[in-house]
Parts: structure tokens; C-alpha cells; sequence
């Protein structure tokens, strides 16, 4: 897929910070933020694109700190604010300064750091550890001078396309971050405040629009290519956000999102690799897309089922509140890419009120029973 055609949907972005932050942050896939920025905070969306810019010693505790561009990474979702505190600069002055956490599903690193285990987090007591970490973090950087047009100033703004290409085409190999300790994570204290954390549903009309919120890079092959390390653990996500990138998944996609408009429906997709949600103000459907052959979809459409219920409990709900809307008709809809002849599991299916269909000329086709597809 082209990274290039997708850039005009994607927030781009630099994040700027001392070294010894972005161990941290490539510690526990996060990166925080004050709370003076958070009306942008709340503006970021998975899927957008970051550009890491570590700082010199001016603003470091080190002295073998350089400023420079030392990588890439994506905004995942699952947005949160922390009370405790977790950079070097908070634990040594004792304040909470960068509540505002920036999830990140993927850290793309032009210098190769141990493997994340085997380190801990920069604290007080581990400075000469620290230190040395950080030249090997540093150790293909691109200054800021090779760099026309990079922003310097504030420690978060958006970017330019053509820093974005500068950077992204540099042709530097690529160290893949996209996993962390469950042990770690859980040091990170949360405060409440998941309402004002959570993303909303965005109105999409193309499929293309809906792989915006895709929180991964390694549907490009571009970037696939200059990937040398997998990571050692994987970020908790399947295999729906590669999925999303699938020509045929791609094209159903289209088909539903024509369909549904067609019919005076608005379409919405966002956060958490939801495919399609339709309603056109009392009737909603909640549909997901899998590209499925007959001996995978009992596979396919478990992983559906699960999705279906936490989009209808996280996402729909928290949309029909903030628009005020309450919907007299609500359906879940499995869209496999091929007819499934698993009529057993299509009984097991309907029988949590999910319907299933395939994709016509302009109308959906039940596979079982009929769950509001022909009052589209």
C-alpha cells in the first residue's frame, strides 16, 4: 500500500523529549504530555504518525545527549491519564508533570537498543545504565541540521509533508518496538477519566478513510522492507488492523459504506479498527467485515462476535449519548467476504441477535436469518 496516498488522512506529528524520556516511552509504549496541551490531546487519534525528536543536554540530564530525529512511531488507542509518576524528570522533582499518556502501538527506532526486558526504566539509581543506553539510542540519529524545515521549538507540533518524506525516506533500518511488559504497564497508576479519554466516531466515506485509524505501519511495504527486528513481545492487537489494508476487505467495505449512504444513512468509522457503523437516526447497524474461506470462518467471525459487542458497548453507546440520539432498531452484522456453508455456526450467530450477510448490486444478502437487512 502506498504510505504516501495516506498521509492527507493522518495526523503527523513531533514529539519531542530528553533520551532518557524516550527510553521510557519505548519501555512502556506511551508518551505523556502536560496539561497545557489538552485540547490537542484530546485531538490526537489512533492511527496518527509521530516523529521522535530526542533532545541535547541543555534539556537533558546527560551529557552524551544529542538533539536529533531518532525514529517514527504510530498513535494506538486506549488514550488514559496517569496520577504517579513515571519519567526520570518527575521521579527526580517529585511531580506528576506529563499526565496526558499518548498511546503508542508501534515504535520504529533507527538505532538498535537491548532487548527491552533486559533494562529497566531510568531512574536515580541507574544512571551509569542509563547513559549507556542512551548512546546506543542515539547512535543513528539524524541531526536536526540535515533535517530543512524540522520544528524546534514546544515540545509537540504537527509537521510538515515535507519533513514527513525527509524522514520517512531517509532509508535508515528500522527497530520495531511494538510490545511491552504486562509487569511495567501496570506500574503506570490511572486516574478515572476514561469518558474524557475515549475517541469518537468519525464520518468516513471511503474505505480508504476508515485505514486511517489503522495503528500500525507495516501495511507499507516501504516500511516493511527496512524492518530488521520483529519485536520480542507483541502489542495486544489481532490481526483486523492488516486486515483492514486487504483488497478484499477494502472493497466489501466500500460496498457497505455506498449501500448504506445510498440510503440516507450516515457512516461513521474510528478507534479500535471498527469497520462501519450506519444509522440514519432511530435504525443503527454495527457492521464487521472478515475476509474469510469456509474452513476459516468459525476463526473469522469468533473474533467478529467478540468485537461486535465491545464496539456496541465502548463506541455506539458513548455516540447515541454525545449526539443524544436513541436508536428504536439496532443490528450487529457479521460481513464475511464469501458465503459461509457453516450453517450450524450461522444458528450459533443469530442466535446472540448478530446477523450475517454477504455483500450484491446494492443490497445485502441474509445467510440465516433476516436481522433488519431488508429495512436498510
Amino acid at each position: 500500500m502506498n504510505f504516501e496516498e495516506t498521509l492527507k488522512n493522518r495526523g503527523l506529528f513531533r514529539f519531542t523529549g530528553p533520551p532518557e524520556h524516550w527510553l521510557t516511552a519505548v519501555k512502556f509504549m506511551t508518551w505523556g504530555l502536560e496539561e497545557k496541551h489538552r485540547t490537542k490531546w484530546e485531538k490526537l487519534q489512533p492511527g496518527d504518525v509521530f516523529f521522535i525528536h530526542s533532545t541535547g543536554p541543555q534539556t537533558s540530564f546527560f551529557n552524551n545527549a544529542k538533539s536529533g530525529v531518532i525514529g517514527l512511531g504510530v498513535v494506538g488507542p486506549d488514550f488514559s491519564v496517569k496520577k504517579n509518576l513515571l519519567w526520570l524528570y518527575e521521579t527526580k522533582n517529585s511531580v506528576n508533570r506529563w499526565p496526558l499518556l499518548i498511546p503508542l502501538s508501534e515504535i520504529y527506532l533507527f538505532s538498535e537498543l537491548p532487548v527491552v526486558g533486559s533494562w529497566d526504566n531510568p531512574n536515580p539509581k541507574n544512571t551509569v545504565e542509563t547513559k549507556i543506553l542512551i548512546d546506543a539510542l542515539l547512535k543513528n540519529y539524524i541531526p536536526l541540521s540535515k533535517i530543512k524545515g524540522f520544528p524546534q521549538m514546544g515540545s509537540f507540533s504537527s509537521v510538515s509533508k515535507d519533513v514527513v518524506e525527509q524522514i520517512f525516506f531517509d532509508k535508515r533500518p528500522l527497530y520495531l518496538h511494538s510490545g511491552y511488559e504486562e509487569a511495567e504497564k501496570e506500574k503506570i497508576t490511572l486516574e478515572s477519566e476514561g469518558k474524557k479519554a475515549e475517541r469518537p466516531l468519525y464520518e468516513v466515506k471511503t474505505a480508504a478513510e476508515a485505514l486511517r485509524y489503522a495503528d500500525t505501519l507495516q501495511v507499507f511495504d516501504s516500511v516493511k522492507a527496512r524492518v530488521i527486528r520483529e519485536p520480542t513481545s507483541q502489542y495486544l492487537r489481532n490481526n483486523e488492523i492488516l486486515e483492514l489494508a486487504n483488497s478484499v476487505h477494502a472493497s466489501i467495505l466500500q460496498q457497505l459504506i455506498d449501500l448504506f449512504r445510498k440510503r440516507g444513512y450516515e457512516t461513521r468509522s474510528g478507534p479500535r479498527s471498527l469497520d462501519l457503523f450506519a444509522h440514519n437516526g432511530r435504525r443503527a447497524f454495527l457492521c464487521e467485515v472478515k475476509s474469510t474461506e469456509n474452513q476459516n470462518f468459525r476463526v473469522q467471525a469468533r473474533k467478529g462476535i467478540a468485537q461486535l459487542f465491545e464496539y456496541e458497548y465502548f463506541d455506539v453507546r458513548k455516540f447515541a449519548k454525545d449526539k443524544d440520539l436513541t436508536f428504536t432498531e439496532k443490528y450487529k452484522l457479521i460481513v464475511p467476504s464469501q458465503k459461509p456453508k457453516d450453517t450450524r455456526y450461522v444458528e450459533f450467530i443469530n442466535s446472540l441477535t448478530i446477523g450475517v450477510a454477504t455483500t450484491g448490486i446494492e443490497k445485502l444478502n441474509p445467510v440465516g436469518q433476516d436481522f433488519g437487512f431488508s429495512k436498510i
